[in-house]
């Protein structure tokens, strides 16, 4: 009964804004974020997660981890290398972006992106992003 209580007080329903994270999430669509998630876990690569915006006080955002801790990332002309390899980004309909951005997130540290790479204010913009900003993981339909 307990564990219970914790699920529902830890759930917390947020509604997407924008159209940075289409076509998984709708702008104006109802999305449920577990804010326990990351408590005995770490986040994991193509978790879609809630964070504060490290460039805005006050403002939340909804983005997917793409850079884990330790890896060396580069996007370049849309294509995402982990390590110097190429990875598969099933979630991304077309990527028309061109450019190189690279991250090296350390111990405590994830590189985040929107799936419309197009409308989204993410790392390539603010950097990567400390797991103390990550506030939840959002449920995906």
């Amino acid at each position: 009964m307990l564990s219970r209580a914790l699920d529902i007080l830890s759930t917390q329903f947020v509604r997407i804004r924008g159209r940075s994270m289409e076509p998984t999430l709708s702008d104006g669509a109802w999305v449920r974020v577990n804010r326990r998630a990351y408590r005995r876990r770490a986040p994991e690569r193509f978790d879609v997660v809630r964070l504060e915006d490290p460039s805005r006080e006050g403002r939340w955002v909804v983005k997917r981890i793409v850079g884990l801790p330790g890896e060396e990332m580069r996007l370049e002309d849309g294509s995402l290398f982990v390590n110097d390899e190429r990875v598969d980004e099933p979630h991304i309909r077309a990527v028309t972006s061109t450019g190189m951005h690279e991250w090296w997130p350390r111990d405590d540290e994830f590189v985040v992106l929107g799936d419309n790479r197009d409308a989204s204010t993410d790392s390539r913009r603010f950097g990567v992003v400390k797991l103390s900003a990550i506030r939840g993981k959002v449920r995906v339909p």
